[in-house]
């Protein structure tokens, strides 16, 4: 048969149509409220014979339509009535099949027949069933409303870039955070550049540029001064995006001020903690250190009488006054070490930069605060051979606080022992040293070995330790990449550090 003859053959055309389109085609009597003829598609689709949707008569739309949707089907059987030719209206309900499922179904209605008034009594429908779009449109209403509430938690505002057409679209919640009024017509980004700082501007410009040439995102901080002069920390996120065919960047920005107020707040009180720790070492050591001096200035003291004698007496022995003014000079010396360390170790070392020191070094300038304090104890110090040309990459003035803390400890845990003795030993491997502080104590109890490291733990009577001083030292470790812990293998108290003979990166500061 030809193609001419198959498109005048209507009913042959009507029935392949019928058999190949995936939608439910249908005719319906808007005077019986009921179905007059289906195709095949709404038994497969829904398990429906025409017998058993006509069976239902007029309690058609109550048994097979959702409630909530009967309302908007008899308005759309009303204005049916009066469609003309070729008009097509579209609605969209929910319809239950035979298993009791409702399905999302897009009508496009038409009329079929009119009555001798001319009025529509049959219509022409065309159900595409939508319930997969309906369901994802549905997920995605409500991940929307959780995003959208998440960010509204997090006081978070959004933003989208146009980058083609430069266009920069905000939310409220960043013109609130930006202290810029929402008006129409304003270019946000003109009236951030007012009140921003201008080097953060210029930093977050060159990052936003970066980003775009190279299709990444981007992070960045800057600063915005308020009407009320008050300056905020805005931290924003950009993500870039190309799925629209359109080069586009979608991101997220929040005010940081109280976050960044926060962070100061601790990094102050944390000086103060190791400040305090550190005057409370100095403290404990008050005596000890006085003696280191006090012993210098009687050497110094008796050379003097002896100058002061010879120069009464007449007697100018070139040998005597050169030994005399020799012992004085060394003396001296002397002090000024003392003096230099303690004018080091009182000052906040946590920015200063790392160098490399010998470690012999390190514990000798530790061990001038505390040995006469030890010696007068009954506490005997011994610390094992170290490599003169051993060197380590450091922060001094740290490092010095930690090992002087182990010591202190050490001294208060073995005082009332008949054993008193402290051991220093220090071992060199590949790429990192360890220094052990090892006491005669018998250990540290198991159930409490991994507590020693946390803040505000002590063992210490009450007004004797604030239990920080492992904490911070833990930490001052910890940001030369290294490691402080407890031997607990150990037949005695040791505590081994551990750091790297090299500051390969930028370390962190504590």
């Amino acid at each position: 048969m030809k193609i001419a003859d198959l498109l005048n053959d209507k009913n042959t055309l009507l029935e392949k149509i019928n058999h190949t389109i995936p939608n439910s085609v249908y005719i319906f009597d808007l005077n019986e409220v009921n179905m007059v003829w289906f195709n095949d598609r709404v038994k497969d689709l829904y398990g429906y014979t025409l017998a058993e949707i006509r069976a239902q008569g007029t309690e058609y739309y109550a048994r097979s339509m959702h409630p909530d949707d009967i309302p908007v089907l008899n308005a759309a059987i009303e204005r049916s009535r009066d469609l003309k030719e070729g008009e097509v209206i579209s609605i969209e309900y929910r319809f239950k099949d035979s298993n009791g499922q409702y399905h999302w179904i897009n009508d496009r209605i038409t009329p079929f027949s009119r009555d001798e008034h001319g009025k529509v009594n049959t219509i022409l429908g065309i159900a595409t069933d939508v319930n997969d779009s309906k369901n994802h449109e549905e997920n995605l209403k409500k991940t929307i409303e959780k995003l959208n509430l998440s960010l509204s938690a997090a006081n978070m505002g959004t933003w989208e870039w146009d980058i083609e057409q430069n266009r920069l679209q905000w939310d409220s919640k960043m013109y609130s955070m930006h202290d810029v009024p929402e008006m129409p017509d304003m270019d946000p980004m003109t009236e951030v550049w007012k009140r921003a700082l201008r080097d953060d501007m210029e930093n977050v410009n060159r990052k936003v540029n970066e980003a775009v040439t190279n299709h990444q995102d981007f992070y960045v901080t800057y600063r915005v001064a308020y009407q009320n002069k008050e300056i905020h920390h805005i931290k924003c996120y950009g993500k870039f995006m190309t799925s629209s065919g359109t080069p586009r960047m979608y991101g997220v920005a929040w005010d940081s001020t109280e976050e960044i107020q926060t962070e100061m707040q601790m990094a102050e009180t944390k000086a103060k903690m190791i400040s305090s720790t550190k005057m409370a070492a100095l403290g404990e050591m008050s005596g000890g250190i006085a003696h280191e001096i006090n012993n210098p200035l009687t050497v110094i003291q008796a050379r003097a009488f002896q100058l002061q004698q010879m120069v009464d007496a007449g007697k100018t022995d070139p040998i005597k006054i050169r030994q005399a003014a020799e012992s004085i000079s060394r003396t001296a010396d002397k002090i000024a070490r003392i003096i230099k360390s303690l004018r080091s170790f009182a000052r906040e070392g946590t920015y200063d930069p790392f160098e490399v020191v010998p470690v012999k070094q390190v514990i000798d300038e530790t061990l001038e605060f505390c040995r006469t304090r030890f010696y007068n104890h009954g506490v005997e110090i011994e610390v094992g051979t170290i490599d003169p040309d051993l060197e380590v990459e450091c922060r001094l003035i740290q490092i010095e606080q930690v090992l002087l803390n182990l010591l202190n400890n050490s001294f208060d845990a073995i005082t009332d022992l008949k054993d008193k003795w402290i051991r220093i030993n220090v071992t060199e491997k590949v790429d990192c040293i360890e220094i052990s502080v090892a006491d005669s104590g018998s250990g540290i109890p198991a159930a409490i070995a991994d507590q020693i490291m946390l803040p505000f733990f002590t063992t210490k009577e009450v007004g004797k330790g604030t239990g920080l001083g492992l904490s911070i030292s833990a930490g001052i470790i910890k940001s030369h990449k290294g490691e402080l812990r407890l031997k607990s293998e150990a037949a005695n108290t040791t505590f081994v550090i551990t750091l790297p003979r090299w500051q390969e990166d930028e370390a962190l500061s504590y």
